[in-house]
């Protein structure tokens, strides 16, 4: 069963403050731990899985989201320097002011020519 379906997953947030995306965890555990689970029944140390899943499916889908962005912002660049024809230098500042809106950005450019 994939735990990444669990319905108290679907209002968690992941936000990473500080150093704590890079920190790691101790590769071993000390050897007085190790003798000391020997001596009592310890429940099974817990891995962290599930987290672990969900943090390499949220990068995949940042990485996602940010090249279907940039694939976005070529197209809409690309239908504004058909349309006015303008050098691409200025169309990229126009759109940057206008956050990559086509109509607005269009428009800005017919008025202040």
């Amino acid at each position: 069963m994939d735990d990444r379906n669990d319905p108290n997953l679907t209002i968690c947030r992941l936000s990473l403050r500080g150093n704590a995306g890079s920190a790691k965890p101790p590769v071993r555990l000390p050897v007085e731990c190790l003798q000391a689970s020997e001596k009592f029944r310890l429940a099974p140390l817990y891995t962290f899985d599930l987290e672990k899943r969900v943090l390499v499916d949220a990068e995949k889908v940042h990485r996602q989201q940010s090249s279907d962005s940039d694939e976005i912002k070529k197209s809409v660049l690309a239908k504004m320097k058909s349309i006015t024809s303008a050098d691409e230098s200025i169309c990229i500042a126009i759109l940057e002011d206008h956050k990559y809106d086509l109509k607005t950005s269009i428009e800005a450019f017919f008025t202040s020519s």
